[in-house]
This record gives C-alpha cells, structure tokens and sequence, in this order.
C-alpha cells in the first residue's frame, strides 16, 4: 500500500479506535473538576499505556511476518476479514438497549471522580482500556498495513505515532481544552459527557459497523485483485 492510501486508512482507523466512550467520560468529568491536572495526568498515562502496550506487541508480532509479498498479503486479507466479521457480529450486539449497563458505568465514572486518588484514575483509565478490545481490533489492520508497508522507517514511525495520537484523542483532547479555555470549557464538558454517557453503546455500535463494513469490502476486494 502506498504513503496516500495508507495515510488515509492510517487516519480512518485512528479516529474509529478513539470512540471509547467511557474513558472519554472520565477524563472529561476530571477536567470539569478542580483540581484536575495531576488526576488527569493520571488517567492519561492509564489510557495510553494500555493503548501502547497492546499496540506495541501487535506491531511487533507484524513486524516478524515474513517480506515475501504474498505471505503478508494474505495474512493482511485473512486479518481483515476476521476483524470485519467479528465488529459487524458486535455492532448488532451494541445497538441494542443496554439501560441497566449503561446507569451502571456512569455511577461508576461519577463515583471515582468523588473519591479516587491519582493512582486509582492510573488503574481504572487503563482497565477501561485495556478491556476496549473492539479498539484494539480495529488498531489491527492499521498496525499491519504499516507493519509491512514498504515505507522507510521515518515515515513508518510518523504514521504509527498518528495512528496512536488518534487513538488517544479521549484521554489527550479534554486537558488540552481545559488548558487552553479554562473553566469556560465546563458547559462544553457537561454536555459532552451526558451525550456520551447517553448514547455510549449506540456511538461505539456505529463505529464498528463503519469499520466492519470498510474492512469487509476491502479484503474482498484484495481477493479479487489476487
């Protein structure tokens, strides 16, 4: 895959695997709080770490694969379709209610944000992320394609490290408001954080129907090309 598609996928898959909304909800709800910098430093570092460390090993196993073009061809093809069938069968299972979950997580969001210290937000942004496998999934492809792309390794690096920044956007983007616009983010926040928490399973469900659909037609088009 060239620099052009691959940077457009690159940005595709990054954006889809940031709709993680309860740990956007969490760093949202701590940066609508004073004070919030070392808690939300926290809950940075949890998220990130978790998204680094699962993507890491995946690059890496990627990395192992064989540089006979049709080996990682078909391991590309195979991975796709996996991926696209298991979102598609999960985007079913996501659009339905789920009102009982959904009170449940945002009771649980709320209550940290009352009581918790840094090292419990470290812990739990990291289980939130941890346990995101549908983000992972779609991390997957992306990681492959760049994997075994035959870029240099510069323009490997910068796509890996748009590919997390992307990712990341949940836990990086509410400091980066609260930064620059203070406490006249909060009416933002508060808004935000209710749709999210609203409308968590729904907002995930149309992403991994999105993505399952893009993966799927294009691995079948891939066989057809082969």
């Amino acid at each position: 895959m060239s620099l052009g598609p691959l940077l457009l996928q690159t940005m595709l898959l990054g954006l889809a695997a940031a709709f993680t909304p309860s740990l956007l909800a969490l760093q949202v709800l701590v940066c609508s709080s004073d004070p919030w910098r070392r808690r939300a430093a926290a809950v940075a570092v949890g998220g990130s770490s978790a998204f680094v460390l699962v993507g890491g090993l995946m690059l890496v196993g990627f990395a192992q694969l064989p540089t006979v073009s049709g080996v990682s061809s078909t391991v590309g093809i195979v991975l796709r379709l996996v991926v696209a069938v298991v979102l598609l069968g999960l985007a079913v299972w996501l659009f339905l209610p789920h009102p009982e979950l959904s009170a449940r997580m945002d009771r649980d969001i709320t209550g940290y944000v009352s009581r918790a210290s840094s090292w419990v937000f470290l812990g739990v942004a990291f289980a939130l992320s941890i346990k995101d496998v549908s983000s992972f999934m779609v991390l997957a492809p992306g990681l492959h394609d760049i994997a075994v792309s035959p870029l240099d390794i510069v323009l490997q690096v910068l796509l890996v490290a748009l590919l997390f920044v992307l990712a990341l956007a949940p836990v990086l983007a509410p400091p980066a408001a609260r930064l620059m616009l203070g406490h006249r983010a909060d009416r933002a926040f508060a808004r935000l954080y209710r749709f999210t928490m609203d409308h968590q399973f729904p907002l995930v469900g149309g992403m991994v129907l999105v993505v399952g659909a893009y993966l799927a037609i294009s691995g079948v088009l891939l066989v057809l090309a082969d």
